[in-house]
């Protein structure tokens, strides 16, 4: 074997702090326009709320989360209202971002997205609602 391999021990990795996620729902509850800091595609464990149609062979579900930049003081659980910074969000508005050129490049090197507002708009396909990013060129933003 070479010398020049590294051996990663996992039980020597540093843990990841979790953050308090909120769905994005809580966040455009304000109205508010914000700015996003973060972007992830993360595979997990499903929550309570995952369809079942969402949940993989290997019994794990893809989500999504942005960070925004300025936290914003919302209930939590049993907490009370904390400062939240971290959103779950849709895959459509996780789509809505890749779609911007560079935007996920951008946002992963210290750029940030918006002005933006999540805003709950209908499908002109099959009038369900879903949530997507209004800009402010949007008529709803």
């Amino acid at each position: 074997m070479s010398e020049n391999v590294k051996t990663i021990n996992p039980a020597n990795a540093p843990t990841v702090e979790k953050s308090k996620s909120l769905g994005i729902a809580k966040l455009a509850s304000g109205k508010k326009e914000f700015y996003i800091t973060g972007c992830q595609h993360n595979r997990g464990t499903p929550s309570q709320y995952t369809r079942a149609d969402q949940i993989g062979e290997d019994g794990k579900t893809d989500y999504y989360t942005i960070k925004v930049e300025t936290p914003i003081e919302l209930e939590y659980k049993e907490e009370g209202k904390i400062p939240i910074d971290n959103f779950f969000v849709t895959p459509t508005i996780y789509q809505q971002i890749e779609r911007i050129p560079n935007a996920l490049e951008g946002i992963n090197t210290g750029a940030r997205l918006g002005p933006v507002k999540a805003v709950k708009r209908e499908s002109q396909k099959t009038t369900n609602s879903y949530w997507c990013l209004a800009f402010e060129s949007d008529p709803d933003f």
